[in-house]
């Protein structure tokens, strides 16, 4: 015992060591003494000598090979945690135990010399073939451990039974690794030992676990909650083995798997489950996912194993709140994975369209959905889903592509080709009340809907969906593209016009509509109504339909007019009014419309810019039953005290033409009375200009036919019948005079100021 003191001492001075190295036998008779354990103290000194050699990288290497490592990990098992936790007075001379337990934790120590687990005083060189040995007898968990110099925390988990995810320890792996090293004693003996000091041995328990990592994936998937330490090691290595294990996958068919196949595919799927939780417990750790994306969707495709297909789902629904990978995502082109799977998962459905609209938010994504058919695909589900909350979930996920701000137009208008505009706005603001609206009748100006459009728009839908779906299963690589025809327009409401989403023979006959678009209404309807215009053969029906559709929006809302400037439209109606090409309905058209625009100052205003007199002077030739509405269209424009619209009047010699229409009977119009004190008002009005108002009057005063009428009073021959007769199918009642009865006597007193038309401006007579 005392020698052995001494060849610890010695063992911490160079020169010493140096010697020892060249003494074999030493090392040998050192590892002797351990096989007599019933000599505890005498095994604790030997123990402690151990330790000090081990501190030389040589002499590591022949304490392994003369079998030191057996007894070590023998004398760990003599251990008693529950006197160490006893809180009981205790001696080594009164407790044999007590100086088994102060031996269990020398052999920790000496083990961690061996590996050169230890730092500061008792730092030794690291040897990659004890550390090897350790982990394999040990577990590498264990084998870790020693490096926190904490003896008494893994006795207890040795001498324990024990289930975390990095360590399986129970009876039997003691009894088996105790078997091994007593077999290792008894051969070292007579001159036999392992070669690989260990390395090879195996646990009969483990061999039957999947270790990922260093981690029992069973076991981790029963315990998520439990704490990994290098939780972004582990997400490698699980994607790793997903990695290794792809090949399985892809060649994998229908046919009967064998029982080595069935196992490896529980592995993967006890793999993506770790990954989950991994990745839903360690924030930021979905990071490492970045480059792996084309291998978890490719498992989407793994239909002959539908919980491959539903791991792989949730790891994916799991890493899409981090922006990065939702970037990594989009630049990797295999969206139409997940799009496929919504009819190959059908339970899991929320569960993919809670990761498309997260991933949503990814114009590219949205892009590239739209190529690859996604919005057939929910359209189908919004329409023929048997599951009111996917069926939300799809409406909501319209909108939010449908609201992308570069792909979105796009979106809307292939949307556009299935359901009415209605619905769009709907989706947008309350998908819940969408699906009722689906499912409900309704005919108002902004939609038609019935059973029989839905069960033919629903029916058009699932047809292009199968096509697409067994197209896009033979090429997943394949472009979708909406079908040429309009599917609303044949199966919706067919022979309805609709401009702006909006039917305009319901809006015609309810015009108090509240509009959900009104401005872009106005545009659309505008650009429609000029288009027509502008035909050859303009089809009369329809340019009345929209004239008046146009009229009536304007009454409705007499602020819209002031838009109408800014969009660009005026110019365009005017040059309408003098095209050689057009139709004797299109100067009716024009006058109506313009007839209406010229109760808006800005409107005025902008006419003021663009040769407007000229245009509407032709059209009053060319439909001499509109004379009456011109005239009061003139008498709207010339009272807004505008100069630029006098000039032109001039120009187009508007006053001698006005003179003659007074000197006339107009026994084709209505009320001929009425619309010579419009054109009296309008006279008058030019008369007042400060800049051209002495031009128009010398022209007057030429005229004898101004004699007659220039002092006359002529608000009485203005009477307030109705104008319905301007439009083919008369105008909706709407304040002023168009809402008033026909007068049927002249009144005895005059009419009182405020019966003035409201468009004179009197401030200026």
């Amino acid at each position: 015992m005392h020698v052995t003191r001494c060849y610890s001492v010695a063992a911490q001075f160079q020169g010493c060591r140096d010697k020892m190295v060249e003494m074999p036998q030493l090392v040998k008779d050192l590892c002797h003494i351990l096989y007599f354990k019933h000599l505890t103290r005498l095994c604790l000194v030997a123990t402690e000598c151990v330790s000090s050699l081990a501190v030389d990288s040589i002499l590591q290497m022949q304490l392994l090979q003369a079998g030191c490592l057996w007894h070590l990990l023998l004398f760990m098992f003599s251990y008693d945690f529950t006197l160490e936790e006893g809180g009981v007075q205790r001696s080594e001379d009164a407790n044999q135990q007590e100086v088994a337990n102060r031996l269990a934790k020398l052999a920790v120590r000496a083990c961690g010399r061996l590996g050169g687990y230890l730092t500061g005083d008792l730092e030794s060189p690291n040897n990659p073939v004890a550390q090897d040995a350790l982990n394999s007898l040990l577990t590498p968990y264990l084998a870790r451990q020693l490096s926190l110099d904490k003896p008494e925390e893994i006795l207890k988990i040795l001498n324990s039974n024990c289930e975390t995810p990095y360590l399986l320890w129970d009876n039997s792996t003691r009894a088996e690794l105790s078997e091994y090293l007593e077999q290792q004693r008894h051969d070292k003996l007579f001159g036999e030992t392992d070669p690989t000091y260990g390395t090879d041995f195996v646990y009969s328990i483990h061999s039957k676990e999947l270790i990922v990592g260093g981690i029992f994936v069973r076991i981790y998937n029963e315990q998520p909650a439990y704490p990994i330490e290098n939780a972004k090691g582990f997400t490698i290595d699980l994607l790793e083995f997903l990695a290794s294990q792809s090949e399985l996958l892809s060649g994998m068919s229908s046919v009967t798997l064998s029982t080595a196949d069935n196992k490896q595919l529980q592995n993967i799927v006890m793999c993506l489950e770790a990954l989950r939780n991994v990745i839903k417990n360690n924030a930021g750790v979905e990071m490492q996912c970045i480059g792996h994306f084309r291998l978890l969707f490719a498992l989407l495709s793994a239909e002959s194993c539908k919980d491959v297909q539903r791991g792989a789902l949730e790891v994916i629904a799991t890493v899409t709140r981090n922006h990065e990978c939702v970037n990594d995502i989009a630049a990797s082109d295999i969206l139409v994975h997940l799009v496929v799977v919504l009819y190959t998962l059908p339970d899991h459905q929320v569960t993919i369209l809670d990761i498309l609209y997260a991933l949503m938010s990814t114009t590219k994504i949205v892009k590239e959905a739209l190529a690859k058919g996604a919005l057939i695909y929910l359209l189908d589900l919004f329409c023929n889903s048997s599951a009111p909350a996917v069926r939300e979930k799809t409406a909501e996920l319209l909108a939010r592509m449908g609201a992308d701000k570069l792909v979105g137009p796009k979106v809307r208008l292939a949307l556009g080709r299935f359901l009415p505009a209605a619905f769009a706005d709907a989706m947008r603001d309350s998908p819940q009340i969408c699906v009722h609206m689906f499912e409900g009748t309704h005919e108002n100006p902004e939609l038609i809907w019935d059973n029989d459009a839905r069960e033919r728009v629903s029916s058009a839908i699932t047809h292009l969906r199968e096509e697409h779906y067994t197209a896009q299963r033979q090429n997943p690589q394949m472009i979708w593209r909406p079908p040429d025809d309009n599917v609303l327009a044949k199966c919706g409401a067919p022979g309805e016009l609709v401009v702006g989403g909006v039917y305009l023979r319901l809006f015609v006959a309810n015009p108090g509509w509240v509009l959900r678009r009104p401005k872009e209404f106005l545009s659309e309807l505008l650009d429609t109504c000029l288009n027509l215009m502008s035909k050859d053969k303009p089809d009369v029906d329809l340019l009345e339909l929209a004239t008046s559709a146009l009229v009536s929006l304007l009454q409705a809302q007499p602020a819209l007019a002031d838009q109408v400037p800014s969009l660009g439209h005026i110019p365009r109606l005017c040059r309408q009014m003098v095209s050689c090409k057009q139709h004797s309905d299109v100067p009716k058209a024009a006058i109506l419309v313009l007839h209406q625009l010229a109760t808006s100052e800005v409107c005025i205003q902008a006419m003021g810019h663009t040769e407007c007199i000229n245009p509407l002077k032709k059209s009053m030739q060319a439909r001499k039953d509109m004379i009456g509405v011109a005239c009061e269209t003139l008498n709207r424009l010339f009272s807004a005290n505008q100069d630029q619209l006098i000039k032109q009047a001039l120009e187009a010699d508007m006053v001698p033409y006005l003179l003659g229409l007074l000197e006339g009977r107009l026994e084709t119009l209505e009320n001929p009375a009425t619309t010579k004190a419009q054109i009296v008002k309008a006279l008058k009005a030019m008369s007042r200009s400060l800049l051209l108002g002495d031009k128009v009057t010398a022209i007057l005063e030429k005229s004898s036919v101004w004699a007659e009428y220039k002092d006359q009073r002529h608000d009485l021959f203005i009477s307030n019948s109705s104008r319905a007769g301007y439009l083919t199918a008369g105008t909706p009642a709407t304040a002023g005079y168009l809402t008033q009865g026909t007068t049927k006597t002249l009144p005895d007193a005059p009419p009182p100021m405020d019966r003035e038309d409201p468009m004179v401006r009197t401030d200026i007579i």
